[in-house]
């Protein structure tokens, strides 16, 4: 029996209802739930209520295929839906101009995913203590909240990610939109990402950017930061020169307030994000660099043999920082004596290396400079 069948017959109720189907409630004294809508009078949705009725899964594809006829939406599409009931759910679209192929770089799809964890983080942070930039995203919320979160299955056309969470998954409070939305946490955060998005897209738009850094800088609860920005930039790849789609949708156990509608999905194209990288360097800018020793693993070896037929110059290393408990990519040059280290700890299962040194900010991979130590853990 496929998975996709087990869906509750509440949770297909509910569904129904916000697509303005109608329960008739005299038929569940007979243990069976029949909805109409108005739209279309001729139409019934029937499935029981027990789930160890005999026909209950064939009546749940049977209703799901109803609506994907009358929605005009793929089946897999109703499915979705009805597994995402009580989820509110953000939908990052990957597009780009490659016909030869339909994947994406491995490293790519690696750091995207990091871009939604730290997109989720940033946005919990923002509701717990609204702030330009968080020193640090290693809060309990912003860490449950990517805990209670689940990776679904991707969509066909173009690449797309789906991060979903249960609405009513953290009981903790929020300061950001307090005013404005009575919602669960989830809600405030899964808001602070769709509308940080939307107002940095319509600033690149109407090339408004200076006043965007400007009112951000000033306001005393910023919806956007700059570790929001950096996070989107992680959505784009140089190669594929791809776009970026923004969508949610809300948990229909919660419906969301009719009063606040939202446009989606709010399109990234290729050139904002080097614009939406300036808002994240002019956020941080008092940012310092870090005088630290590091431990992380050596990602690349990119250097060149010299006179002494040894190798030394440039590696990409991955640091785990330590107080913001995330990895930051980090370019080093390295003498042959300390590129003969990497070379074994890159090419050494489960090797680590101890680097001092000066970590710059800006854009990852982050420079590493003035290296006092390197060596093998």
């Amino acid at each position: 029996m496929s998975s996709e069948l087990y869906i509750s017959a509440t949770d297909l109720r509910d569904y129904a209802k916000a697509l303005g189907w109608v329960v008739d409630t005299e038929a569940v004294r007979d243990r069976l739930y029949v909805l109409t809508n108005p739209r279309f009078e001729k139409r019934q949705l029937v499935f029981p209520i027990e789930a160890t009725a005999p026909d209950y899964c064939e009546s749940v594809r049977s209703v799901a295929e109803k609506l994907a006829e009358i929605e005009h939406k793929p089946l897999q599409w109703i499915f979705n839906g009805l597994q995402e009931v009580r989820d509110d759910t953000l939908r990052f679209g990957i597009t780009f101009d490659r016909a030869s192929t339909s994947a994406l770089p491995l490293p790519f799809a690696a750091s995207i995913v990091e871009g939604a964890q730290q997109l989720l983080k940033a946005a919990a942070c923002t509701v717990v203590n609204p702030q330009r930039h968080h020193p640090r995203l290693n809060r309990t919320e912003a860490q449950l909240l990517v805990d209670k979160s689940e990776f679904r299955h991707t969509e066909l056309g173009s690449f797309v990610l789906r991060v979903s969470c249960p609405v009513d998954a953290l009981d903790v409070q929020g300061e950001l939109l307090g005013d404005e939305i009575a919602g669960p946490f989830v809600r405030r955060a899964m808001l602070t990402v769709v509308r940080s998005v939307e107002r940095l897209v319509s600033s690149v738009e109407t090339d408004t950017l200076e006043e965007l850094i400007h009112e951000t800088k000033n306001e005393t609860a910023p919806i956007i930061s700059s570790n929001l920005c950096e996070a989107l930039v992680r959505f784009k790849d140089e190669a594929l020169n791809n776009a970026l789609d923004v969508s949610v949708s809300w948990a229909v156990s919660k419906p969301f307030p009719a009063v606040l509608p939202l446009k989606a999905p709010i399109r990234i194209q290729p050139d904002y994000f080097p614009r939406i990288e300036e808002v994240s360097r002019a956020l941080r800018s008092r940012e310092q660099h870090r005088e630290d020793t590091f431990i992380g693993t050596v990602e690349s070896l990119n250097g060149e043999m010299g006179s002494d037929r040894r190798r030394s110059g440039e590696v990409v290393l991955a640091l785990l920082m330590k107080d913001e408990g995330e990895l930051i990519h980090a370019r080093a040059n390295l003498t042959a004596d300390q590129y003969q280290d990497a070379d074994k700890a890159h090419m050494t299962s489960g090797a680590y290396i101890r680097v001092s040194g000066k970590l710059h900010p800006g854009r990852q991979p982050r420079a590493l400079t003035d290296i006092t130590r390197f060596e093998l853990t």
